[in-house]
């Protein structure tokens, strides 16, 4: 497997924001953000480099995804300047705020983007803001779940397979927000764990696990899960979807492919949920991918309605203890 050098990935982000810029004069700024942007370790040799262009037209399009390689796909994300006119507010967003906080600058030529952000990165980490993301998180994840805002109110609404995968993510957050910044996509259980670690919580990543499967999932099983997964990915893909697109395959691939090997199989569970959902919406009802989804929710314990609705009531309980942490350390840190 080629070994992608951080040098490389931050000449490729580079050589990308003079050519974005030069083609469209309207930008006032590129920088990068995510794990390329913060130095992690790649997993599976792959990665994503994730731009954001701020632009001082409308942008042409919200999200641009395009593959270099079977490693590396850019990831642009592109914004109108009015979205920063109140940065202070930025502090308190539980995605924006961390994305401005923790940058890497590209090209800022008319101080565009320094300006804003230094307003965001004034106190920054103050806990009362940091308890504000991270109950921002918790919030939401309340509301996939169908927990009203009374303590142990439940909705009578069914929670659909992408809402439980949401409130898992939005729980996890809310949990990372505490000890750093927010993920999503082939880290979140990995960076969890390590924000369980940090707050001395790892029922915090435990409980995370246990809502994803029943047990250990053994590396057999785990392969067959993700040739079955790819397939259904070749058939279903579409450009149109950002989570599903062409490009990004053989980079979850490899991702969930370093984490079989390193015994952590149950980790590439919820990407996997999720992104297999999106691609069955794109294929026929009678699909011979529908019958491997389903072996897929077998090995997650989620195979028929009463499984999942007991999950979903696991995962309510869960989103409370996660919402209960958020409170202990707002109070240990007069937030």
């Amino acid at each position: 497997m080629l070994t992608i050098e951080r040098g490389t990935l931050l000449k490729i982000a580079r050589d990308t924001a003079s050519q974005r810029m030069a083609a469209r004069p309207s930008l006032l700024s590129v920088y990068l953000t995510g794990s390329v942007a913060a130095g992690e370790p790649l997993l599976g040799e792959a990665t994503d480099i994730d731009l954001v262009c701020i632009d001082a037209q409308p942008p042409p399009a919200a999200r641009e995804v395009v593959r270099l390689t079977d490693q590396v796909v850019l990831d642009i994300q592109f914004r109108h300047q009015s979205e920063y006119a109140n940065a202070k507010s930025l502090r308190i967003h539980p995605w924006r705020g961390p994305e401005m906080a923790e940058p890497f600058f590209l090209l800022d030529p008319k101080h565009f983007f320094e300006l804003a952000q230094a307003n965001v990165r004034g106190q920054f980490h103050r806990p009362d803001f940091v308890a504000a993301r991270a109950r921002t998180f918790a919030g939401w994840a309340r509301t996939d779940l169908g927990l009203g805002l009374l303590p142990g109110e439940t909705s009578d609404q069914a929670v659909s397979v992408e809402a439980f995968g949401r409130g898992l993510l939005n729980a996890a957050n809310a949990v990372m927000t505490l000890t750093g910044l927010p993920a999503a996509g082939r880290r979140l259980l990995l960076k969890l764990e390590a924000a369980a670690e940090k707050l001395k919580r790892p029922d915090l990543y435990q409980g995370a696990v246990e809502l994803l499967a029943e047990g250990a999932l053994e590396r057999s099983h785990a392969e067959t899960l993700l040739n079955d997964w790819s397939a259904a990915y070749l058939a279903g893909q579409s450009a149109a979807d950002e989570l599903i697109h062409p490009a990004r395959r053989t980079i979850y691939e490899r991702g969930f492919r370093a984490q079989i090997e390193a015994d952590r199989a149950v980790e590439m569970l919820w990407l996997m949920l999720m992104t297999w959902q999106a691609l069955l919406r794109r294929l026929p009802g009678d699909s011979p991918h529908a019958d491997r989804y389903a072996a897929c929710l077998q090995a997650m314990g989620l195979a028929t309605p009463a499984a999942f609705a007991a999950r979903v009531v696991q995962a309510r309980a869960y989103v409370t203890q996660a919402d209960e942490a958020v409170e202990a350390w707002a109070a240990q840190n007069g937030a």
